[in-house]
């Protein structure tokens, strides 16, 4: 990746640790009292959310009138964004409304023993990802991942996270920008559809001079199922692409077809860069009917 790199990944994960803070002059000073305090209070907070989730009917909310739709935020859209957007959403709601039989009743413990999980991973995400000199400022880490700190704290984590949003946008708009100037002409055909974020690769294979990667896309907003990148040549591949997620993309022009860059995530923080160079890139789709 030349803009979207494995640093930028990075820099995202870290831009929104200041947007559910709330400022404590508690959270100056260790207090396991307060701790437990405020940890039963979440909790409660987080059960009274599940139980609240568990009782919605899904099907009454994501109905299939609801894909009868014809305009998008006022503007009349094409017939062909039309048939596009009702299977998109045909698939989402298909996807929904399976996890919808499958789901099980609202369980108290079951969920008491989630929130310890993602407390938990919270803990661990800030302590990783948290400059040591914003880390050394804060009393309880604990405190924190139940997202409480003084006001000195929020204001140096919102610096940071601003920075971090900053370069972010910052890369995505030179990679936007290049892009443009590279197809102001014509843009091929395969890339109003080549967005393939939160699919999973189910297998990658070379099939003659091509190369074909299956997807697993019940993550992710498409209908493609197959990718098919024509006279292709691997230029860069961290590792086996088997089971990975397809996190973002950006293709260039060659002189006799594109080069293709892949970001993908095994298992954060091990990501793959995937970088082809193919003259055409074809698609299998599922038939959503």
């Amino acid at each position: 990746m030349k803009y979207l790199t494995k640093e930028w990944y990075g820099a995202a994960q870290k831009s929104d640790f200041h947007l559910l803070l709330k400022a404590s002059k508690q959270a100056a000073s260790f207090s396991a009292e307060y701790f437990k305090a405020l940890y039963k209070k979440e909790e409660a907070n987080w059960l009274k959310f599940q139980e609240e989730v568990a009782d919605v009917r899904l099907e009454d909310i994501f109905t299939e009138e609801a894909s009868n739709l014809s305009r998008f935020d006022g503007k009349q859209m094409t017939s062909e964004e039309l048939e596009r957007s009702r299977k998109i959403y045909a698939e989402l709601r298909e996807q929904i409304l399976r996890y919808s039989m499958n789901r099980s009743a609202f369980d108290s413990e079951l969920e008491k023993r989630n929130f310890r999980k993602r407390f938990n991973k919270q803990v661990k995400h800030l302590q990783s990802n948290l400059p040591d000199g914003i880390l050394k400022k804060v009393a309880d880490i604990r405190v924190l991942a139940l997202n409480c700190a003084t006001a000195e704290v929020i204001e140096e984590i919102t610096a940071f996270c601003k920075a971090n949003e900053n370069a972010v946008e910052a890369a995505s708009k030179r990679y936007d920008e290049e892009y443009q100037n590279s197809f102001k002409e014509q843009e091929p055909p395969f890339v109003k559809d080549f967005c393939f974020h939160d699919c999973t690769v189910a297998s990658c294979h070379k099939k003659g001079k091509s190369l074909v990667i299956e997807l697993d896309n019940a993550g992710g907003f498409t209908n493609i199922s197959q990718i098919t990148f024509k006279n292709c040549t691997v230029l860069k591949q961290d590792k086996p692409l088997h089971g990975a997620w397809w996190l973002y993309e950006e293709i260039y022009k060659t002189e006799d077809g594109y080069e293709i860059h892949v970001l993908l995530d095994k298992k954060y923080p091990q990501l793959i860069d995937f970088i082809v160079h193919a003259t055409d890139v074809l698609y299998e789709r599922e038939n959503l009917s």
